[in-house]
C-alpha cells in the first residue's frame, strides 16, 4: 500500500513538472523578430543613422546659405622690441619700440546662390597705441559701415550644382533607409529559418533514435530466435550510432542558429525554453513583374543615386573648365572710413569710402591642364553611365528570377507538405511492418530516410519562400501582398 501510494506521487510530480515546463516555455514568432529587427537591431540603427547624417549634412548645406554675422577682435596686440628703422641717409638704425594694436571687426555675408558671389557688411575699428613716447601717443581708423561684393565673373559657381545635388542626397538617403531595413528584415528570415531547420533536424535525428532503439530490441530477439542475420543486427547499430550523432550535432546547430539570431538582433538570448513557430505561407497571390520593375524605379536608391552622381560630374566638369580658363574677379564696395586722434571723430565726421577692383588670370601655356582633366571627367562620366546601366539590368534581372521563384514556391509547397505527410505514414507502415517481420531493414531504412528527407524538403522550401519575399521587398520597394510602397518613418 506504502509503495502504491509512493509510486502515484511521484506520477503527480512528473505530471506538474511537466506541466510547469510547458507553462514556463515561450513562443516566439516570425512577426516577433521582424518586430524586433525594426526597433532595436544594429541594422535598423545604423540605417537610422545615415538617414540622420544625410539630413544633418542638408541642414549644414542650407545654413550655408543664409545670412552670417561674425565678430573678430585683437585686444590687446602689445609688443615690446627693437626694430630695424630706415634712417634718412640709407642706414639702419635699431629702435626700441613698445607698442599695442588693438582691432574689433563686425562682419555679415551673404551668399548668392545664383551668382556664386557674396554681399558683405562690415565695421571695423583699430587703435595704434605708441608708449615710446612721452605722452603715450594714440590713433584710430575705422570704418563705420562697409558695404560691398566679391563675385567671380568667369569662375565656378557651386552653389549652382549643390542646389540639386543636396536635395537628391535626402531623397537618397530616404529611400536607402528604406531598402536597408527590407535587407535587415531578409537576413533575420534567414536566421529565423536556420534555426526552425535545425531544430527539426534535432527532432528528426531524436525520433530517429528512439525508432533504432526500440527495433534493435526487437532485432536482438529475432537474431537469438535465427530470424535475422547478425548483418541486419549490424545495419540497425549503425543506424542507432548515426542518429546519436546526429543528435549531438543538431543539438550544438540549434544553440548556435539561436546565438546567430539574438545577436543580430542585439538581444540577450532566452534563458527559458523557447519554441520557434513555423510561419505560414500568404494566399496566392499573382507576381506581376512587370510592376515590380516599374515600382523599382521610384523606390530603389540607386535611381537616385544616378542622377546625383551625373549632376556631381557635371559639377566637376563645370570646376576644372573654369580652374583651367579664364579667370576674372570682381570686389567693390562703398562706406565711410576716417582716420584720427579722437575716436568720436571716426563716427561724427567720416569720410566716403569706395573700392573697385577687377583681377584677371588669364592662361597662355598650360601644357594640355584643361584638356586633360576635362577628357579625364567626360571618360568617368561614360563609366558612370556604363556601371549603372549595368546594376539596373541585374536589379531588373533579380527581379524577375525572384518573382518567378516566389511564384513557383506557392505551388510547390503545398506539394512538398503532401509528400511530407505521405512519406510520413508509409513510414508508419514500414516500421509496423519490419516489426511483424514483413519486410527487411534496408527497405525499413529506405522508407525513413525518405521521411526525414520530405521534411528537411518542406522546411527549406519555407525558407526560400520567405526569404525571397523579402527579397522582392528590398528589391522594389513594394508590398506585393499589402500591395503598397514601403515607406519606414
Amino acid at each position: 500500500m506504502k509503495n502504491k501510494l509512493l509510486y502515484t506521487l511521484y506520477i503527480l510530480l512528473f505530471v506538474l513538472a511537466g506541466h510547469s515546463i510547458l507553462s514556463a516555455q515561450i513562443i516566439v514568432r516570425l512577426d516577433d523578430v521582424l518586430a524586433s529587427v525594426i526597433d532595436n537591431s544594429f541594422a535598423a540603427t545604423q540605417a537610422k543613422g545615415q538617414k540622420e547624417i544625410a539630413d544633418a549634412n542638408y541642414n549644414f548645406y542650407q545654413s550655408q546659405l543664409k545670412p552670417s554675422l561674425s565678430l573678430r577682435g585683437s585686444i590687446p596686440n602689445y609688443s615690446k622690441t627693437f626694430s630695424p628703422v630706415i634712417q634718412p641717409d640709407g642706414t639702419i638704425a635699431f629702435t626700441s619700440i613698445k607698442q599695442a594694436n588693438s582691432s574689433l571687426s563686425l562682419l555679415a555675408t551673404q551668399v548668392l546662390q545664383s551668382t556664386g558671389g557674396t554681399i558683405f557688411l562690415n565695421s571695423d575699428l583699430q587703435r595704434f597705441d605708441d608708449f615710446s613716447l612721452a605722452d603715450n601717443a594714440k590713433q584710430y581708423n575705422g570704418n563705420p559701415i562697409r558695404l560691398g561684393i566679391q563675385q567671380p565673373l568667369f569662375g565656378f559657381n557651386p552653389w549652382k550644382f549643390q542646389k540639386n545635388i543636396q536635395a537628391l542626397l535626402v531623397e537618397e538617403s530616404v529611400l536607402d533607409y528604406n531598402i536597408s531595413i527590407e535587407e535587415a528584415l531578409g537576413t533575420a528570415t534567414d536566421l529565423y529559418f536556420n534555426i526552425l531547420i535545425a531544430k527539426q533536424n534535432l527532432e528528426i535525428a531524436k525520433t530517429n533514435q528512439l525508432v533504432n532503439e526500440k527495433l534493435l530490441l526487437i532485432t536482438e530477439e529475432r537474431l537469438i530466435l535465427g530470424k535475422v542475420s547478425r548483418d541486419e543486427k549490424l545495419q540497425l547499430e549503425i543506424e542507432l550510432n548515426n542518429a546519436k550523432l546526429s543528435v549531438s550535432q543538431a543539438g550544438f546547430e540549434v544553440e548556435q542558429t539561436i546565438s546567430n539570431l539574438y545577436t543580430y538582433l542585439g538581444e540577450a538570448i532566452p534563458a527559458t525554453e523557447t519554441e520557434f513557430a513555423v510561419p505560414d505561407i500568404f494566399d496566392d497571390r499573382i507576381v506581376n513583374v512587370a510592376d515590380l520593375i516599374q515600382h523599382h524605379k521610384i523606390n530603389r536608391p540607386e535611381i537616385i543615386a544616378y542622377e546625383r552622381e551625373k549632376r556631381e560630374r557635371e559639377m566637376d566638369f563645370a570646376e576644372a573648365k573654369a580652374e583651367y580658363g579664364i579667370r576674372a574677379d570682381l570686389q567693390a564696395s562703398i562706406g565711410l572710413a576716417r582716420g584720427a586722434t579722437n575716436f568720436q571723430d571716426i563716427y561724427t565726421d567720416p569720410f566716403n569710402e569706395q573700392q573697385f577692383n577687377i583681377s584677371i588670370l588669364v592662361p597662355i601655356l598650360d601644357w594640355g591642364k584643361k584638356k586633360s582633366a576635362l577628357q579625364r571627367i567626360d571618360i568617368e562620366q561614360r563609366m558612370l553611365k556604363e556601371g549603372y546601366t549595368q546594376l539596373f539590368l541585374e536589379l531588373e534581372n533579380n527581379i524577375r528570377q525572384r518573382g518567378f521563384l516566389f511564384s513557383r514556391l506557392q505551388s510547390e509547397i503545398k506539394l512538398l507538405k503532401e509528400i511530407m505527410d505521405k512519406a510520413g505514414e508509409r513510414f508508419g507502415i514500414s516500421n509496423d511492418r519490419y516489426v511483424l517481420g514483413n519486410i527487411d531493414i534496408t527497405n525499413l531504412t529506405l522508407a525513413q530516410r525518405e521521411k526525414d528527407q520530405t521534411k528537411r524538403n518542406y522546411i527549406n522550401a519555407l525558407k526560400s519562400y520567405w526569404v525571397t519575399y523579402y527579397e522582392l521587398r528590398a528589391l522594389s520597394g513594394f508590398d506585393l501582398i499589402n500591395n503598397k510602397e514601403i515607406i519606414y518613418k
